[in-house]
């Protein structure tokens, strides 16, 4: 070992030496305090252990007003702590209110909107239904208005259509002329119930009804218009269809004719096929299939989505006397009355087909008598029959009418006149016409049935059946004829109230 580290190691020992030996002394010195402090207390115990005890409490007072003051420290902060979280619930509370009240303000001011305009579209609606009525009035006055002068034109030439000595050439003439008579007519019909349509006017009316007769006499009344374009009209039913079935026998007609009219209109030289097919039989009910068909131009691809649609036509650009294109829309609506629903099925070139479902009610009653329009054995006795009637032109169709029928009858201008009549004579039958000057038709069927339930009493009426029927029924008429007056039906409605 070199004298370096020999210096260390010398160095190293006087430290622990002097460590040591300091820490003894020291302990000597305290043990040497403790006996004298021993000794001293031997002597004088008494005021140490009261200064003790004086020192103690005092400890113990500070440290009890240290708890205190951390106690009501701890106390300060929990209070602070409780008013923090009452303050920040009450600003939350209050944030609350404020949005519940902005959107209280909100929900209050759409409502006022809404409110108004709610206002508004009553008051728009009845404004829309005010002028739906008076559209719907106007039609029904204006189409009452066309049809008292074509009442003129249509019977007049009907008339002149009986004589026999008329000229080939003439009776071709009268004939077109009754033709267009027919045309405008129904053009005038059509209008009407689209607006009644669509003013919600039109009800279901059902009645007993011999659906064979029915298609018959409709494919009896385009014979006239087959036979010009050259068509085949055939008719297809099914010997087991029921006699008589509950429907509303009208508007399956209106249902028919335009459909039948639809073909008869673009097709020449082929065939029509009106066909009814049953479905079903259960339980009194039979769901049938009406059917109409042609085997003309057909309906492109493109138009089938339209046809349905008021106004539509298809061809319009290469024919111009198409009509208005009301037919098929009349169609739709009225069987969506009827709870049906129409189907088209067309190739163009190839002809077209329409279909739809009724599901009707079985009458289990017996067939009226049929009533033979050739015969005439009702006229075997005379009758007298009293014609109401204001309407110079109308007058003296109507009476030709029943000349050609085979009765006479008797012409007052107004209800007062027809209600003294009654009173002085004795009449098998009254027509009485439901507009007139002074006493108007229902008015005077009223004063007549005071006095007078058993002659009958048929309505004439240029305005739509719908619209007064009702209303003539409860007065006491007996039946309801549409002018103009065709001269069967005429004869038919007759004839069934003066059997015998």
């Amino acid at each position: 070992m070199g004298k370096g580290g020999l210096r260390i190691v010398v160095l190293y020992c006087f430290v622990y030496v002097s460590i040591v030996g300091y820490g003894r002394i020291n302990d000597n010195i305290g043990d040497n305090k403790v006996a004298s402090l021993e000794k001293s207390s031997k002597g004088k115990s008494k005021p140490v252990e009261v200064k003790k005890v004086n020192f103690d409490e005092d400890i113990y007072q500070r440290a009890l007003e240290n708890n205190k003051q951390e106690a009501y420290l701890e106390e300060i902060a929990r209070k602070n702590t409780i008013i923090n979280i009452l303050w920040a619930s009450l600003v939350l509370l209050l944030i609350i209110l404020l949005l519940l009240y902005r959107k209280y303000r909100v929900r209050e001011k759409n409502s006022d909107a809404l409110k108004e305009k709610n206002e508004e579209l009553i008051e728009a609606k009845a404004e829309a239904e005010k002028l739906t009525n008076t559209k719907s009035q106007f039609i029904s006055t204006v189409s009452h208005e066309l049809r008292t002068p074509l009442y003129g034109v249509v019977g007049i030439t009907t008339l002149l259509l009986e004589e026999k000595d008329i000229s080939p050439k003439h009776k071709k003439l009268l004939s077109s002329l009754k033709f267009s008579g027919d045309y405008l007519l129904d053009l005038i019909n059509k209008v009407l119930k689209i607006s009644k349509i669509e003013s919600n006017n039109e009800k279901l009316t059902k009645t007993p009804t011999n659906l064979l007769k029915l298609s018959q006499n409709l494919l009896y009344s385009f014979e006239y218009q087959a036979k010009n374009k050259n068509n085949e009209l055939v008719l297809e039913i099914p010997n087991e269809l029921p006699d008589v079935l509950n429907v509303d026998s009208l508007k399956i007609s209106e249902v028919l004719i335009n459909l039948i009219g639809n073909s008869s209109k673009f097709t020449e030289n082929g065939k029509i096929w009106l066909r009814i097919k049953i479905l079903s039989i259960e339980n009194e009910m039979i769901t049938i299939r009406y059917e109409v068909e042609d085997n003309g131009v057909g309906i492109p691809e493109d138009k089938k989505e339209f046809v349905f649609e008021k106004f539509s036509q298809v061809g319009r650009e290469f024919n111009k006397s198409e009509g208005t294109g009301l037919g098929l829309s009349i169609v739709k609506n009225l069987l969506e009355m009827m709870d049906s629903k129409i189907y088209l099925d067309s190739k163009e070139g190839r002809g077209t087909k329409f279909h739809f479902d009724l599901q009707l009610e079985i009458i289990d009653e017996k067939e009226e008598k049929e009533i033979d329009s050739n015969s005439n054995n009702i006229n075997t006795v005379y009758r007298r029959i009293l014609v109401a009637e204001d309407n110079k032109i109308n007058q003296i169709v109507t009476k030709n009418l029943l000349n050609i029928i085979g009765y006479d009858c008797t012409i007052v201008e107004n209800g007062f006149n027809a209600l003294q009549m009654v009173k002085k004579e004795d009449f098998d039958l009254i027509l009485m016409d439901l507009n007139m000057p002074y006493l108007n038709g229902t008015e005077a069927t009223r004063r007549i049935r005071e006095f007078n339930e058993i002659t009958p009493i048929i309505a004439l009426t240029a305005a739509e059946l719908s619209e007064v029927q009702e209303e003539c029924m409860e007065i006491g008429m007996n039946d309801i004829i549409n002018k103009p007056l065709n001269k069967n039906d005429l004869k038919n409605i007759i004839t069934k109230h003066l059997l015998p």
